[in-house]
């Protein structure tokens, strides 16, 4: 299970690879080292979100039932196990500037472009009659490149603050039609914010062990993501998936973190990114 410090991380609290206890080596970062072979995930594919029955140890054996052999009975592996390739970290650049704000605003994209594993889009923006010009920097998703490009018409909603102790920062992108396109926390420090990733609905499941902030435990909520006429998935920290749209398009999923029993700002947080690519 993962330990956490009650010292901070300015950038990255809440992550996987801020909470691990060094004296165990159990934690979800150091636990994926372990095995040179594939992650394991509960009911998560990156294909179409198809669930998987079989859970795989460390060793990628399953037991004849297909649950998890991670030690601890009826804990599934990917609890203790993460994929590094697994990234939240997006950025938002206002005027060129990663600098602190808070923006909400009408846009045109003007370009999409991708830099190396980057995905890059320029947006220009109207900020209350000042004309902004926003860059948007994710993760290009193995699902497919996204679903939004020039002279689309959409609605940017962004946060970068700081609180001394931790920043935060969040994102939602919306179509003309208010289709989500993109949505996340790096990181969020407490629970989700439901309505960001409308249509999707995300219930975390404390399926790593019990809830308890007096024990100073962080472990990985598994989360899961729903979409009206589309199979589910459940992602843990350290671990992607996917849910279908239509035959052309999918929510690519990267959870980098979330937990609970969290220290010291809150029992919970979250780094995680949604959005929305192709894939024909």
């Amino acid at each position: 299970m993962l330990f956490t410090a009650c010292s901070l991380d300015l950038k990255n609290i809440g992550t996987p690879a801020d909470t691990g206890d060094e004296s165990t080596g159990d934690d979800e970062d150091t636990a994926s080292g372990s095995s040179g072979g594939t992650p394991a995930t509960t009911g998560v594919t990156e294909s179409g979100g198809e669930s998987d029955t079989a859970m795989t140890d460390p060793t990628g054996s399953t037991d004849p039932t297909g649950t998890t052999t991670t030690g601890d009975p009826g804990v599934p592996g990917a609890c203790e196990e993460a994929d590094p390739s697994v990234s939240a970290d997006f950025e938002v650049l206002i005027d060129g500037q990663a600098s602190l704000h808070t923006l909400a605003a009408p846009c045109v994209v003007d370009a999409v472009t991708t830099e190396a594993a980057t995905s890059v889009t320029v947006l220009l923006c109207d900020d209350g009659g000042e004309p902004r010009i926003v860059t948007l920097r994710m993760p290009v998703a193995p699902e497919g490149a996204v679903a939004w490009g020039a002279g689309d018409d959409v609605t940017i909603d962004s946060m970068f603050e700081d609180f001394d102790v931790y920043s935060e920062r969040h994102l939602e992108l919306r179509g003309a039609d208010d289709a989500l396109l993109a949505a996340g926390y790096f990181p969020r420090v407490g629970g989700l914010i439901p309505a960001m990733f409308a249509p999707i609905t995300i219930k975390p499941v404390e399926a790593c062990g019990p809830a308890g902030f007096d024990a100073l435990i962080a472990l990985s909520y598994q989360l899961d993501f729903e979409l009206a006429g589309q199979q589910p998935v459940s992602v843990f920290s350290g671990h992607r998936g996917a849910l279908t749209v239509d035959a052309d398009e999918r929510f690519a999923i990267d959870v980098e973190s979330a937990l609970y029993n969290d220290c010291c700002h809150s029992s919970e947080s979250f780094a995680l990114l949604v959005r929305r690519v192709k894939t024909g």
